[in-house]
């Protein structure tokens, strides 16, 4: 989070991943800063008996809100 921070001071537009369980945490964090707008894509938190396949998905499924938060800046 510190770093994402850092960087939007700077002008670099950012995009933080977390695991829905942190997702308060890194809201409050980012509020702590002074970032409260910082862009964030929160994923699905790894369970027990998932695969490599089954984080893969994960991540492919959050790539387009990804580039569209990155692009939202253009």
């Amino acid at each position: 989070m510190l770093d994402a921070v850092a960087l939007e001071r700077k002008g670099i537009h950012t995009v933080t991943i977390v695991w829905d369980n942190f997702q308060n945490a890194a809201r409050t964090a980012a509020a702590l800063q002074h970032v409260e707008d910082l862009a964030l894509t929160v994923i699905p938190h790894r369970k027990g008996g998932e695969t490599a396949d089954d984080q893969r998905r994960k991540a492919e499924a959050a790539l387009p809100d990804i580039v569209a938060r990155l692009v939202q800046s253009i």
